[in-house]
């Protein structure tokens, strides 16, 4: 999606250089990590693509579980009863973004919402956007952690630990969602705590489950380097026997860079997007020459294409009065036949007469007699040309054997689609017995 710029891991800036990923933890409170971080974004714009990613998580970075219907982030933001609790989702220059809602019990939905206490992020925004660039997206520790998770973890792996040079957090998915973090140096004290929250319950003698090792939870560990340097407690978890995977810082990175913008926890995603009129003036102007091409190759075509048809529509009204003047011949020809009487040497064949009146009228009116020769014993050749559409093969041969013309039996029968016209040779009464 973009370029993971850099990241922003409590009071420590996390930034990529030729040696890797290297931290640098000023010595001011919290807003000097923000210009900091503001610093390393632009430094980062000019080497890297226009769209940018960056990892935030500082100190006052709050995660709240909030219960919610299945909807989007849009509609979350227009509850009224979110708008009341959280009036963050309003703000237009406070980061803040939520998980997907995941079912719970009694048919509820829950999600997490990251948000910040004070503007920051969108300084940082501000800054790229000085420098050329476009911040499209920033996570929040919990959101990477998730994807980590996703990618790496196992069948069983529910949480998430992050165990970096000033920066400790956990993570934790599933039912529960929670995320606890420590920044700067971590007292005795705090390592208890973080003992107690990361837990081992399924180590304690259970009396009522017998099977608790089947409810181990796994861990996915987010370290720099030797996580020993960043964990005394490291090797107590290694014994646990949850450690899944461990991940790097720069594959952790790469994991954020790999997200969707278009995720929900996108902490930017509320920022007014600035527009450039520049670039708009010149793509609109782009645009109306394009559609007036566009236009003008369309307006020839339709003009090529009535011209075509009008010459096709004047060739066929000539073809139809064609065959109109060959439909008045054929019927006056049909008439003096009828008035004739029949010939001498046709006299010897009874029903002759009848068989000439039966066929005028099984004669389809699609169809139109050419020719009729009829010979001595009784033979004939007659010729036909279609005049009209809807001409049905079958029925026309059905119907000339039934008047007593009917075709014989090799080459009796012959029709030209292309031009529509019909040969038909036998025996009046059909073969001699």
């Amino acid at each position: 999606m973009g370029t993971c710029a850099a990241m922003l891991l409590g009071r420590s800036v996390w930034t990529l250089g030729a040696n890797g990923w290297s931290r640098e933890a000023p010595t001011s409170p919290e807003a000097a990590a923000v210009d900091a971080l503001s610093r390393h974004c632009k430094a980062a714009g000019r080497s890297a693509g226009r769209d940018l990613v960056i990892v935030y998580e500082p100190d006052g970075l709050s995660h709240q579980v909030v219960e919610t219907p299945n909807v989007r982030r849009a509609a979350f933001a227009s509850l009224a009863r979110v708008r009341s609790e959280h009036p963050v989702v309003a703000s237009e220059s406070i980061g803040w973004g939520i998980e997907p809602a995941e079912p719970g019990p009694g048919g509820t939905y829950a999600t997490q919402i990251h948000s910040e206490f004070v503007p920051g992020l969108v300084e940082v925004a501000v800054e790229c956007e000085r420098a050329g660039r476009r911040l499209a997206a920033a996570w929040s520790v919990y959101t990477v952690a998730a994807e980590c998770l996703r990618s790496r973890g196992g069948a069983r792996a529910g949480t998430v630990l992050v165990l970096v040079g000033g920066h400790v957090a956990i993570a934790a998915f599933g039912a529960k969602r929670s995320f606890r973090a420590w920044n700067g140096p971590m007292s005795e004290k705090d390592w208890r705590v973080f003992w107690a929250a990361v837990g081992e319950p399924e180590a304690r003698p259970s009396t009522g489950a017998p099977h608790g090792a089947s409810m181990r939870r796994g861990m996915v560990v987010i370290a720099d380097g030797d996580p020993q340097e960043a964990c005394p407690l490291w090797a107590d978890l290694r014994a646990t026997g949850r450690i899944e995977a461990v991940v790097g810082v720069g594959d952790f990175a790469a994991t954020a860079a790999r997200i969707p913008a278009r995720h929900p926890a996108n902490l930017v995603a509320s920022f007014p997007r600035r527009v450039d009129l520049d670039r708009c003036l010149a793509a609109c102007a782009l645009a109306f020459l394009l559609a007036a091409a566009a236009f003008g190759l369309t307006a020839a075509l339709e003009d090529s294409r009535l011209r075509r048809e009008v010459g096709a529509g004047l060739a066929r009204m000539a073809a139809l009065e064609e065959r109109l003047s060959g439909l008045e011949a054929n019927k006056r020809q049909m008439e003096r036949l009828r008035r004739e009487e029949p010939q001498p040497v046709l006299s010897a064949l009874p029903g002759v007469h009848a068989a000439l009146i039966a066929l005028a009228s099984a004669v389809p009116e699609t169809l139109t007699l050419t020719s009729l020769a009829l010979r001595h014993g009784g033979e004939f050749e007659l010729g036909a040309m279609v005049v009209a559409p809807g001409f049905d093969l079958d029925g026309a041969r059905q119907a000339f054997s039934q008047t007593g013309f009917k075709p014989a039996e090799a080459e009796g029968w012959s029709f030209d689609t292309a031009t529509g016209r019909l040969r038909v040779r036998g025996r009046l009464g059909g073969p001699r017995p």
